[in-house]
């Protein structure tokens, strides 16, 4: 194969890979958009081993009070008793 003729077939292969890299999604997925599976609320999923004490899954009221107890006992001013600083 002549240094041309490589040159031309690397330059259409490369050609190729930018427009498909390129295109929409729209286009790459025959017009449906994004082809993921749908995102749940955070307080909609529970359950399991990993889920944190008091939180109930669907109940968005118990988990927000979860996370605002959580931030809370990561807070360095209230775990060493200097609460005036906290706010």
């Amino acid at each position: 194969m002549a240094v041309s003729s490589k040159l031309i077939l690397s330059g259409a292969v490369a050609g190729l890979l930018l427009i498909t890299g390129c295109s929409k999604l729209e286009q790459a997925n025959g017009g449906k958009g994004y082809a993921g599976k749908a995102d749940t609320p955070a307080y909609e999923t529970g359950g399991g081993q990993y889920s944190a004490g008091g939180f109930k899954a669907g109940d968005k009221e118990s988990w927000k009070e979860t996370l605002d107890v959580r931030a809370k006992a990561q807070n360095e001013y209230v775990r060493t008793g200097d609460s005036a600083k906290a706010q």
